[in-house]
């Protein structure tokens, strides 16, 4: 392209200095120079889209990468964790409650409820963005009650324990229960999802050939104890995370030290010291920087909590609604640390409030910017 301007350049200084003398009118030319003209345009701005009708990174403006950028960043800082049980999940469609991405920037990780695998193509579009974009994690969630679970294969449908006492396990359930667990994380990985939240309830009418009463340690429920240790071990190693919920005062000791967070479901407490004593167990690893506390929105998401809550805090007493929340993401514990975090279970009824997510937003807001607290290792 060079060398073809530069003959151009010559060919018209030897035409324009020999013009006065040519006698012909007629236009000359020289085909065998010209080339196609190149024209300079500005590049049209990206237009940005709605976030909600984005499906990948490369859709976004650089106004967009940007401010998730500064999102991630403060996620690394010490403060309340945002958290919820993320039911009827599609991750597509008009409607905010049903992605992911559209998630409060407050919002750490969340638990799916009710979704199983497979996933569909917009499930792990959604996933893969929350991820990477807004800087989130999911976990896999379900009651661990019975062995096996959703996992067991439909020829077996009826007969779950036969396949995995038997089959899997050889007749030992230690083994079986080690199964399970992998036969989990398997789902997890070929997902990528960030781990697995185990809803454990055996007190609270969610017993079995897995979850029962007694302490969950190598002397007393070995079956539990070999599922999370064999949990522990294919997840921990790769970053993803490992949380219990329900009753995490079942867990020994040992067990609690491969344990991210305890969650609590504080859906009936109706004081900050009621919540304290659910949640003060001494022989936890780390409790007070590791207890989450969670409110029930799938009947009191319109009043962002239990009825009737009482606060010492005048300010929240003062608030519109969301007292139980917003006050629960200012509880500090004993030893002067703030609470781990605080959810929701069915976040996504949080969505009649003028604001999509109204009370998780002002309790975070509230624990985070406006109240802040102290995070400290014990």
């Amino acid at each position: 392209m060079k060398l073809t301007n530069h003959i151009l350049v010559a060919v018209a200084t030897i035409t324009f200095a020999s013009c006065a003398k040519w006698t012909e009118p007629e236009r000359k030319t020289f085909p065998e120079h010209q080339g196609p003209i190149e024209r300079i345009t500005p590049e049209k701005p990206k237009v940005e889209l709605p976030l909600i009708d984005i499906r990948t990174e490369d859709q976004l403006s650089d106004k967009q990468r940007e401010y998730f950028a500064k999102v991630r960043e403060e996620r690394k800082k010490p403060h309340v964790r945002g958290f919820g049980w993320y039911g009827n999940w599609t991750g597509l469609g008009k409607d905010p409650m049903k992605q992911l991405k559209m998630l409060p920037d407050g919002v750490d990780f969340v638990s799916i409820w009710g979704t199983r695998p497979p996933l569909t193509k917009a499930q792990q579009e959604d996933l893969k963005f929350f991820q990477k974009v807004n800087g989130g994690k999911a976990l896999l969630c379900w009651i661990v009650q019975d062995l096996g679970g959703p996992l067991t294969p439909v020829e077996y449908k009826g007969r779950e324990q036969e396949y995995w006492l038997n089959v899997k396990g050889g007749g030992d359930k230690v083994a079986a229960a080690r199964a399970y667990a992998n036969a989990l994380c398997d789902s997890i990985e070929k997902y990528n999802f960030d781990g697995f939240d185990i809803d454990y309830e055996p007190n609270y009418g969610h017993s079995g050939n897995l979850a029962n009463s007694s302490t969950i340690s190598p002397d007393g429920n070995k079956a539990m104890y070999e599922f999370v240790k064999t949990m522990y071990d294919r997840l921990h190693p790769k970053g993803r995370m490992l949380v219990f919920d329900g009753e995490p005062y079942c867990l020994s000791t040992e067990a609690s030290k491969m344990i991210d967070f305890y969650i609590y479901q504080a859906y009936y407490e109706s004081s900050p010291s009621d919540v304290l004593n659910k949640i003060r167990r001494s022989h936890l690893d780390k409790w007070q920087s590791k207890t989450i506390i969670t409110v029930e929105f799938e009947k009191f998401w319109k009043n962002g909590g239990l009825p009737g809550y009482s606060t010492n805090d005048p300010v929240i007493q003062n608030m519109p609604g969301g007292h139980q929340l917003t006050d629960y993401g200012v509880l500090d514990l004993p030893n002067g640390n703030r609470i781990a975090g605080i959810g929701t279970y069915h976040m996504e009824y949080d969505k009649s409030n003028n604001l999509p997510y109204r009370w998780l937003r002002q309790a975070l807001e509230y624990a985070n910017k406006t109240k802040p607290g102290k995070f400290e290792n014990e």
